[in-house]
């Protein structure tokens, strides 16, 4: 052989590129060296998927064999499982001194029983509701730590912030929740069609601080106040149409929207003295109708 036969090659996985890089220079898996140029990743929801890149050399007759990426590949994975071991060590009983562990987790549940019970009792001088805003905003603070990481890996160069949720956005009782507003610039991949991204975000960052907290969280997702300026135009969209429907006492439906958009129409109408609402359809199609009242 002449020259070094070698160049670079993708595939959504390593293998994948390795093999189309080995039909391509025409060799055996033992006749080249794989350098591994990017591992390729999968992205979260669809968004920052890389494909894998690898370089290959050919070996040259009496070259020593060189290191091949079957060694390195499981060190990766058994340094990730090293430090799993400590954290599941106070639940299963070690080997060597078998009748001596069921003692030790015995003063561990009772240390943790006490702080899970310190931010169910009020505090001296302060209401029952101030210990449920406590709640609310420590697991929104476990969100907005989870999603901070979880766009880092999407590769989104965006912040969460706190808020709290707008008058239009309000509870039966005028109850708020917090808010996980996502800022930062180009995210509208975030939203998508009828918010199913943000609302996908959302279910995943309530089920992780759920399953961390062993209770269930109270705290929405939002993007660059999309939300709330959804609500507010939700609320003026009800009343214009209510308007409309007693100047020709007809009824009207409204456009398809989400179980929580109808909920705003909804509640933005629900105390007027001349319409009323209801929804119709099925699925995706179901909509708001507004629907005078007989006098």
């Amino acid at each position: 052989m002449t020259g070094e036969k070698s160049g670079e090659f993708r595939g959504k996985t390593i293998e994948t590129a390795i093999s189309a890089g080995l039909v391509a220079l025409r060799l055996a898996r033992e006749e080249v060296e794989v350098e591994i140029v990017k591992p390729g990743s999968r992205g979260v929801l669809g968004i920052g998927a890389e494909d894998a890149l690898v370089r290959l050399t050919a070996i040259r007759p009496g070259r020593p064999e060189p290191k091949l990426p079957a060694r390195p590949e499981p060190l990766p994975v058994a340094k990730l499982q090293q430090p799993e071991a400590p954290a599941q060590s106070p639940v299963v009983t070690g080997k060597p001194e078998p009748r001596q562990e069921p003692s030790r987790p015995e003063p561990t549940s009772r240390s943790q029983t006490q702080p899970a019970a310190r931010p169910e009792a009020p505090r001296p001088g302060r209401p029952a509701s101030a210990a449920a805003d406590d709640k609310e905003l420590a697991a929104a603070q476990q969100g907005q730590e989870f999603l901070t990481g979880l766009l880092e890996r999407m590769g989104l160069r965006a912040a969460v912030e706190i808020v709290a949720q707008s008058d239009a956005e309000a509870d039966e009782d005028g109850s708020k929740v917090p808010v996980l507003n996502i800022v930062g610039d180009d995210l509208e991949v975030l939203i998508g069609r009828q918010n199913e991204t943000f609302s996908a975000l959302e279910f995943i960052t309530r089920l992780m601080v759920n399953q961390q907290s062993h209770t269930r969280s109270a705290f929405v997702v939002d993007v660059n106040g999309y939300r709330a300026r959804r609500a507010e135009s939700l609320r003026k969209l009800a009343f214009r149409t209510a308007e409309q429907v007693m100047q020709t006492n007809r009824t009207m439906a409204l456009e398809p929207m989400s179980p929580a958009e109808r909920r705003i129409i909804h509640l933005a109408l629900r105390d007027h003295a001349k319409v009323y609402t209801q929804s119709v359809g099925e699925g995706d199609r179901r909509k708001v109708t507004v629907i005078p009242k007989k006098d």
